[in-house]
């Protein structure tokens, strides 16, 4: 299949693709639209049934609870009336007379006031006088009111109850000037009115008139016909609605049932002033969610088909359109490999403002180049290949440079070490050197003074190679120079190099130094330290402790600075180990330095060794540390061990040495 059709085929069958997607999705979102908006409906229907029914009952007794705080408020104020008026010497006639009048201007419907024993001698009925009593049973409206004479309570309120053919509410008040009882009393059959208008017939009623449902019931707990209200194509609930509906109601939230194409709706109705709970039931029809459905799916292949025919038709033409400048890029491409490419072959594809006309361009400056790069690819590679010998001959001149430099300065760091260390029965000088990859300068000296005192020295420099040979040399020369002057002590030998180099070196270098003036007679050491660590004490029982820092800054960096100057005493069999820096920085293959810990456990295992042994054992220690190709810098290390004087010695071991 060739491009074209393969292309038209594709866009064909993504359009239809795109067309059954969108009319399932459409189909499957509208029924559930209409599902979910039947169901809601459902529940509203029902829950407005069950709310209905919960302020048929609760209205009412809201409206009697306002009614009894009315009657309180005019139990009070006549209450106040008659103590004012009695105040005021009035006689009873004139007293029974003004409750007469506000009963008549719109007051309660009966007005009685007792003395403190109870006996209503003021009143707006006429009759005889009633005596308000605690016997329940003989007096069942006045007993409850009974303890006002006491002010226990101090009013009162009782429900609504058939008294002489009307509906009557009393309310009562103790006095407010001596104990006595004020009640008053109010038909309120008007309550009978309110609850039938707030009914649950209107609200059915309604609910039948949209046309969506089809029936309403109220039933009872148990399951029993209250109240219901139908259309005439509705039929009486199924059993399995009324056990549905009772489930509900047992759950205390709303339900649906559907049962073929109708939906019931449960809503629980609470309990409300004594009177039982019941259950709401709405149903509803659902006939139209199918046809509404099916509709809809008629609709979206109706589109489809159109939108198909459409999509079919722009993909013949997209994909004609777009491949005639395919087709003759793929003969200009033919005709650059067989080397008779025409550049005007391409200018019908060029007009075009889309890619394929900057494709076709591209292609054409391409082509037009392609023959000079391959004419000039031959000379210019033979020109790399030119430069590229002698670029290498040069790297390697420079590789030899470099090695001879660095030969040179390992000679040098090499001739500079003392020859030959100092010998004797008091003592054992050891020094060891092994230089890193790259020369950097570090070197050891002993510097007899005299037969009894000789100078330690270690120290570093800065830099790599020949510039840090040859700040060595300085150094070196600067520390035997001041070493010769007669009395000098550590510390002034430190500042006197120090002040040397710091205007003789032609590097940007500095050094650091340690120097010890050692008595081998008396193992008296005083020392100075020049930014260099301090060195290690190992006693004869092998612990490893650190002599005192005390001395300066590195040399060469600040001049006519003072340094400072400790003493110690070496023990008969103690043991003086000097290191530079290249020890402890020497790392592993995860770049851990060997560092103090490993310096101070290898010297506690070399107790009891000779100097040359204690020396090489932490040499192998630094090796195995770092393995192959770890050694960074320069290893230089001097150790000193002191032994027992000569003059010591018993003579029989003198003969035996």
């Amino acid at each position: 299949m060739t491009f074209q059709g393969r292309l038209v085929l594709l866009i064909s069958g993504l359009v239809t693709l795109a067309v059954a997607l969108v009319t399932i999705l459409l189909a499957w979102t509208t029924h559930s639209a209409i599902q979910s908006r039947v169901e809601a409906d459902g529940r509203s229907a029902a829950t407005l049934l069950a709310r209905s029914a919960t302020l048929a009952r609760e209205v009412p007794r809201d409206v009697e609870a306002l009614l009894g705080d009315r009657l309180l408020s005019e139990a009070t104020l006549a209450a106040h009336l008659v103590a004012v008026m009695e105040a005021g010497k009035a006689p009873i006639k004139a007293v029974t007379d003004r409750l007469k009048a506000v009963a008549d201007g719109g007051g309660p419907d009966e007005i009685w006031v007792t003395d403190n024993r109870g006996r209503a001698y003021l009143h707006n009925i006429p009759g005889p006088d009633i005596t308000f009593g605690p016997d329940a049973r003989a007096q069942p409206r006045q007993a409850p009111y009974y303890g006002l004479l006491n002010r226990a309570p101090e009013k009162v309120v009782t429900d609504a109850a058939t008294e002489g053919g009307k509906l009557m509410k009393f309310a009562g008040v103790a006095g407010v000037d001596k104990p006595r009882i004020v009640q008053v009393g109010a038909d309120v059959r008007r309550l009978g009115d309110i609850a039938r208008k707030a009914g649950v017939d209107g609200v059915m009623a309604s609910l039948l008139a949209g046309g969506t449902v089809e029936g309403a019931w109220l039933l009872e707990r148990d399951g029993r016909l209250a109240v219901h209200a139908t259309g005439p194509s509705a039929g009486p609930l199924s059993e399995r609605a009324v056990e549905a509906a009772k489930a509900a109601a047992a759950a205390g939230e709303t339900g649906l049932l559907r049962e073929g194409d109708r939906l019931t709706a449960f809503a629980p109705v609470p309990a409300v002033a004594g009177q039982g709970a019941g259950i709401a039931v709405v149903r509803l029809t659902a006939e139209d969610l199918s046809s509404v459905v099916g509709r809809h799916v008629k609709i979206g292949v109706l589109v489809g088909l159109l939108v198909l025919a459409a999509g079919v038709y722009g993909a013949v033409r997209f994909a004609r359109s777009q491949m005639a400048p395919i087709e003759r890029l793929g003969e200009a491409v033919a005709a650059v490999e067989a080397g008779r490419f025409n550049p005007f072959t391409l200018n019908e594809a060029m007009e075009r403002n889309d890619e394929m006309g900057r494709l076709a361009r591209v292609f054409r400056s391409m082509a037009l180049e392609a023959s000079y790069r391959e004419e000039t690819l031959d000379a210019q590679l033979l020109m790399r290949t030119a430069e590229l010998e002698t670029r290498t001959e040069k790297l390697a001149a420079a590789e030899h440079l470099i090695e001879e430099e660095q030969r040179a300065a390992r000679d040098v760091q090499t001739n500079l070490l003392p020859q030959q260390l100092p010998a004797g029965r008091d003592s054992q000088f050891f020094g060891l050197l092994v230089p890193g990859p790259a020369v950097s300068g570090d070197f050891y000296d002993v510097i007899e003074l005299d037969e009894r005192h000789c100078l330690l020295v270690v120290a570093g420099v800065s830099g790599w190679g020949v510039p840090a040979a040859f700040l060595m040399l300085l150094v070196r020369g600067a520390i035997r120079e001041a070493a010769a002057r007669p009395g000098m002590t550590p510390a002034a030998i430190l500042a006197a190099a120090n002040d040397r180099l710091c205007g003789q070196s032609p590097f940007d270098g500095f050094a650091t130094a340690f120097v010890a003036l050692y008595d081998r007679e008396t193992g008296a050491l005083s020392h100075s330290s020049a930014g260099n660590r301090a060195p290690c004490r190992i006693r004869a029982d092998g612990s490893v402790l650190t002599l005192a820092d005390a001395g300066g800054p590195a040399l060469g960096v600040r001049k006519g600075i003072p340094y400072g100057e400790a003493v110690t005493r070496l023990e008969q069999e103690d043991t003086l180990f000097l290191c530079t820096e290249g020890v402890l920085r020497a790392v592993n293959a995860q770049r851990e330095p060997f560092g103090e810990e490993r310096l101070a456990a290898v010297l506690h295992q070399g107790r009891g060794l000779s100097a040359r042994d204690r020396s090489e054992l932490l040499l192998r220690a630094v090796e195995t540390h770092v393995g192959s190709g770890g050694q960074t810098g320069d290893i230089v290390c001097l150790t000193v061990r002191r032994l027992l004087p000569a003059s010591e010695l018993a003579p029989e071991s003198e003969a035996a040495v």
